[in-house]
């Protein structure tokens, strides 16, 4: 009697360890490294959940964006990694590329299914690719948005005074012409500006420059492989430094240090117009809690430049560098977050998705209309310039840009410098031109 209650007895703990493991598969930690903004704050809220769902421990480290690159330089190599995940800007896919495990090979999940790139939007996807092969999971929408604010386009007597002004009728701007006239309108109203600019020295001024420089119908750099070509048409690139001044004149006082924080709040202050925008960072302007004109904002593509219309994108990937001994289990938070369920949860706590589903879905772009402005910029994504030595090239783009729209140099001047600088840069490394 005794053996037979000691057999149950075994047998009970055998099944109970077994439906616990199923529970939860994992017994292990990752450390994931990430930039910092109201995506990855969600992410954090919901980490609790995954971590019960897996048995996985996560070790969610949060940067500014500089940081995350200084970070993972640092912190990942063939041979060894701080990091089993880790975030990385699309720019700067080719200087990690050759370190992150392509994604065709990352393992199935055992809890959350591998997730298939076709559900992804195709512009977050080529941010993703180096070399022919996709080296992490695109985890957020980023492409140039237009944000305006439609109330005062939609004013009657807004719009008479602007036909009476201008011979047509006050709309969205659809052309860089129009983008100057309703700027250059609304900076006559009292306690109004017409553009909000990206001026401080960042990314988003490579990001800005790029837009603008593509508008007028010249790119930087043409890059082929390992060939990477400076094309940049000096003309072309003075008319868009010269446009660009001209939208400056319309933006409030300060227009020279003008960042992420600074513009989200003089548009939150019902000071602005219009400007581009981050889908990561709109959210900030619907919260009535800190918006002024939450609920008054409209959405559309970028206006089309004297050459074309595009629109730059700003996507980020979660890549698992190869020396990582966590491969599975950081793959299966990456499945986790770009999930559709965990995505519909993480929308509502700020998250940008990337997920054709999610954007398109009628019910989600009742409430977050710049949901399908975001799909179509996508049609029109174009990427920063991608090789190794890009890091080096932005900061000459950021340093001559500022200094050719803020008057310290001439627009012809500061081309001339950007071009200089950067025909340095492609032959110290080697690039064939």
């Amino acid at each position: 009697m005794k053996k037979l209650v000691l057999g149950l007895l075994t047998l009970f703990l055998i099944s109970l360890s077994f439906v616990l493991a199923q529970g939860a598969p994992y017994k292990t930690t990752i450390n994931v490294l990430v930039w910092d903004d109201a995506h990855t704050k969600a992410v954090k809220t919901l980490i609790p959940d995954f971590e019960k769902a897996t048995g996985i421990k996560v070790n969610f480290v949060a940067l500014p964006t500089r940081s995350v690159l200084e970070k993972a330089a640092i912190g990942i190599s063939m041979d060894r990694t701080d990091y089993d995940l880790v975030s990385i800007d699309e720019p700067f896919v080719p200087q990690f590329g050759e370190l992150l495990l392509n994604y065709n090979l990352w393992p199935q999940g055992k809890v959350f299914p591998k997730v298939d790139l076709k559900d992804i939007v195709e512009g977050a996807v080529n941010a993703s690719m180096w070399e022919g092969s996709p080296r992490g999971l695109p985890i957020n929408g980023n492409v140039y948005v237009y944000i305006y604010r439609k109330d005062l386009f939609d004013d009657p007597k807004n719009k008479e005074e602007f036909k009476k002004e201008y011979g047509y009728e006050l709309n969205p701007p659809n052309t860089f012409k129009e983008l100057l006239d309703v700027s250059r309108f609304f900076a006559k109203k009292p306690n109004m500006y017409g553009f909000g600019p990206f001026t401080i020295k960042a990314e988003g001024v490579t990001a800005e420059a790029v837009f603008i420089l593509s508008s007028f119908g010249t790119d930087i750099l043409k890059v082929s492989g390992k060939n990477v070509k400076l094309v940049l048409d000096k003309k072309k690139a003075v008319d868009a430094i010269n446009f660009y001044k001209q939208l400056l004149e319309t933006a409030p006082p300060g227009k020279l240090s003008f960042g992420h924080t600074e513009r989200i709040q003089a548009f939150n202050m019902g000071q602005i117009a219009v400007m581009f925008q981050w889908p990561a960072l709109i959210p900030n302007h619907e919260d009535p809690k800190q918006s002024l004109v939450a609920g008054k904002v409209g959405y559309m593509v970028p206006p089309a430049g004297p050459a074309r219309r595009v629109a730059v994108t700003g996507c980020w990937i979660l890549g698992i560098p190869k020396a990582s001994k966590n491969k599975l289990a950081a793959a299966e938070f990456a499945y986790w977050w770009a999930s559709k369920e965990a995505g519909r949860k993480l929308i509502e706590a700020g998250m940008s998705p990337v997920r054709k589903d999610l954007l398109s879905d009628p019910e989600l772009q009742k409430t977050r209309k710049w949901y399908q402005a975001t799909l179509e910029a996508f049609k029109y994504g174009i990427s920063r310039p991608r090789f190794k030595d890009y890091a080096r090239v932005s900061e000459v783009i950021q340093v001559y840009w500022t200094k050719g729209i803020s008057g310290e140099l001439t627009p012809e001047q500061a081309v001339d410098a950007m071009y200089n600088e950067i025909e340095k840069i492609l032959k110290e490394g080697g690039y064939g031109q």
